[in-house]
């Protein structure tokens, strides 16, 4: 029999198992996590993806959205990842509709899993034509926000969670949105809408007036289309490389665009607000003359009929404002919008039926094309002056304004009328012009040089019929003058600055210059500037990059009102939404014309 001695020695030695046990469950305990991360306790912040996890993840995304058998393999070192994570899947159906799920699990696998899990419940799921992934990648506290008032930080680059809770968050491009909408700031309003009406999964609760407290977020951005997947950063497609079919999808979205544009009677939707799906009220004929010039040049280059057919109607449009007089005896016809005529409207019209005539071989306008030429020739004075810049009808009272580019665009217009005829009288007074206008700006310094691409555009033309010393040195001083003011890597912290001009950068400043640049390009490579053209051409892929990241493409598309009206579009910024058709019109010349 076992004595009281051992008896006590293994009631002990019972205890302290049982509360070794006991104190190990405990510790076991407290050491796992309590429920689902959320912003504020995101301890690790995720690094960056290595090559080829993004795509892979937006292909496992879809696999799994889709219900393959076979899906495709997650990441291996993601799939190994247990920290607090949290995520976002975006899908839309190119038509308006989007919905978001918010994920949170331990392990970026669970978490894209929960997410996933919410909308593979929703109808979207089924027939959804873009998908967006974010992955959280950091998150900061901050106290005392308020969403009425400005933010202090970059709302296109960070998203907000009300509280630190997923179901209380948005995206930088939803933040983004309701600035855009209200027209003043973030509106509260909005935010509320779209967490109700886009959220599946995680019932999204309505962010209270009272609400000072919030995580701010950034993410890593993948987008796919069913076809292939890319990096976004500030919601666009970074293109730092790209090819020549990159390019041509570009210009055919492009005309797209702008043959959607053309209403009925031949007017232009002239601006467009892609986000709230509005038209603005506005209109200016010498931008409307310049995009007929632009649509013809596409079909030239591209063929296609909806373009041409649109493009007709509006120069049916701008054929209805030509009126006709006489000058010194001389009959001439002129471009007329709200009791004026310009001297640009004129060159930009005789540009576009110039064009017209060129690239179908139609020449049914030449009476109309020689006399708005007329009417450009009669404004010159024995030195090549461009006397006459705006003056009223029917009065003729000549305005004091004085344009920097309405003389390039007559110059343009002159050798472009001079190419169909052969008619010396054109190219004297395009060449009188170009002499005139390289003196005057040879009086001002470089800092004070217009970036004039009209000009340019002249230059290259008028040189290839007289050349002259002062034509090429002029294209290579605007040239030099237009680079050094280019956005770079090297010179501007924002990765998608580079290319761009103007804080922010804007489309239609840098599809202007690079119309340029590839003028001063064309004359430096034909005539023996070959350091320049190196230089120049450089410059010219760097802007390209830039036009490229302002088209509305998809991944921009998804959050329109009406995704298919916005495609192809260009921008005015970074920061600007707005469509107007200039922006579209410089930019597909731009690329057009950028050396292969």
């Amino acid at each position: 029999m076992m004595n009281r001695k051992n008896k006590v020695f293994l009631f002990t030695a019972f205890c302290v198992l049982v509360a070794a046990f006991v104190y190990m469950g405990w510790q076991k305990a407290e050491s796992q996590p309590k429920g689902l991360p959320d912003f504020n306790n995101l301890s690790k912040p995720l690094a960056d993806l290595q090559p080829g996890e993004g795509n892979a993840l937006v292909a496992w995304v879809v696999s799994r959205l889709k219900g393959e058998p076979n899906q495709p393999p997650f990441p291996e070192r993601l799939r190994k990842d247990a920290e607090p994570r949290l995520c976002f899947i975006t899908l839309a159906d190119g038509k308006g509709g989007r919905m978001v799920a918010v994920g949170s699990g331990w392990g970026l696998l669970g978490a894209l899993e929960q997410a996933a899990g919410f909308l593979s419940k929703d109808s979207l799921s089924k027939d959804f034509r873009w998908v967006k992934l974010d992955i959280v990648k950091g998150a900061q506290s901050l106290k005392d926000l308020d969403l009425g008032k400005s933010l202090g930080f970059d709302s296109s680059l960070f998203g907000i969670a009300a509280e630190g809770k997923p179901n209380k968050a948005l995206l930088p491009e939803e933040l983004s949105l309701a600035a855009l909408e209200s027209g003043k700031g973030i509106s509260l309003d909005l935010a509320n809408r779209l967490l109700r009406e886009t959220r599946v999964g995680q019932k999204a609760q309505e962010i209270a007036r009272s609400t000072r407290k919030y995580a701010v977020f950034n993410t890593i951005s993948y987008f796919g289309d069913g076809k292939s997947a890319w990096p976004l950063f500030r919601g666009n497609r970074e293109w730092k490389a790209y090819s020549e079919t990159d390019i041509d999808l570009a210009l055919d979205r492009a005309g797209k665009y702008l043959a959607r544009a053309v209403k009925d009677d031949g007017r232009f939707v002239y601006e467009y607000k892609p986000y709230r799906g509005r038209e603005v009220p506005e209109y200016n004929i010498l931008r409307h003359a310049g995009t007929v010039f632009a649509m013809m040049e596409l079909y030239g280059a591209r063929k296609d009929p909806e373009v041409r057919k649109a493009a007709e109607r509006a120069m049916g449009y701008l054929l209805r404002q030509v009126r006709g007089g006489s000058i010194a005896g001389k009959p001439v016809k002129f471009v007329v919008e709200q009791g004026e005529v310009k001297l640009g409207g004129n060159g930009l019209a005789a540009l576009a039926l110039a064009e017209y005539a060129r690239v179908t071989g139609n020449r049914k306008y030449d009476e109309v094309m020689r006399g708005l030429g007329e009417w450009i020739l009669a404004t010159q004075d024995a030195n090549g002056r461009f006397k006459v810049h705006k003056q009223s009808f029917p009065l003729g009272r000549v305005s004091s304004f004085k344009s920097e580019y309405y003389p390039g665009e007559a110059i343009f217009a002159l050798m472009r009328i001079y190419g169909l005829t052969g008619e010396k009288k054109w190219l004297d007074g395009a060449d009188a012009g170009a002499r005139y206008q390289l003196k005057v700006f040879s009086l001002l310094d470089d800092r004070r040089l217009p970036h004039d691409h009209w000009l340019l555009y002249g230059l290259n033309e008028v040189h290839r019929k007289r050349p002259r010393p002062e034509f090429l040195d002029g294209a290579m001083r605007f040239a030099r003058v237009i680079i050094q003011a280019q956005h770079t890597r090297e010179n501007q912290p924002q990765p998608d600055w580079d290319g761009g001009y103007y804080k922010p950068p804007r489309s239609a400043p840098t599809a202007t210059r690079m119309e340029g640049l590839n003028s001063a390009y064309a004359l430096a490579r034909d005539f023996g500037r070959g350091a320049d053209a190196k230089q120049i051409r450089r410059s010219i892929d760097k802007g390209t990059g830039f036009l490229l990241r302002m088209q509305v493409g998809p991944e921009i598309a998804m959050y329109c009102q009406d995704p298919e009206a916005s495609l192809g579009g260009f921008r005015e910024s970074l920061a600007r939404a707005s469509i107007r058709v200039d922006y579209v019109q410089h930019s597909i010349s731009a690329l057009l014309r950028r050396p292969k």
